[in-house]
């Protein structure tokens, strides 16, 4: 399956560096990943590959649906050859039974509500933006790298 986003080379570099930046200078433990786009694969990716340097961080799969946690690195993402890992899968609340499309508005909600930085990429468009203009109304800080 083709994802089709066009992402700069260097974009998991700046998640690399971003991630290591909260990791030593704001205390940050714990990464809450998704998977359902071109981008949160990526940043997903870059997470585990900082968690071989920093193994006391642990990282949190928020999925919107139980079906997420089956296709973990086989469906999404053409170039992954094996399930990734993570610590801990959350399905928020509301997600179990609702409609697809929204139960990605629950997860996005419980992300905002359960985090105090979002690293971002979204050049100023879309849904992602309007995620990302909650969560700084909410008082999460919005790390934009695009």
């Amino acid at each position: 399956m083709k994802l089709g986003h066009k992402t700069p080379p260097n974009l998991k570099e700046q998640i690399r560096k971003t991630a290591i930046n909260l990791i030593e200078n704001k205390d940050v433990d714990v990464f809450l990943v998704g998977e359902k786009g071109g981008y949160e694969v990526d940043a997903y990716d870059t997470i585990l590959e900082v968690q071989k340097e920093y193994p006391q961080i642990r990282i949190h799969l928020i999925i919107s649906n139980i079906t997420d946690l089956h296709e973990v690195g086989s469906v999404y993402c053409e170039k992954c050859t094996e399930r990734r890992g993570f610590d801990e899968f959350i399905l928020p609340p509301k997600c179990e039974f609702g409609y697809k499309k929204l139960c990605i508005v629950y997860r996005n909600r419980y992300i905002i509500e359960n985090t105090d930085f979002i690293i971002a990429y979204n050049n100023h468009k879309g849904r992602a933006y309007e995620f990302c203009k909650i969560a700084q109304a909410k008082g999460v800080q919005v790390i934009e790298l695009a």
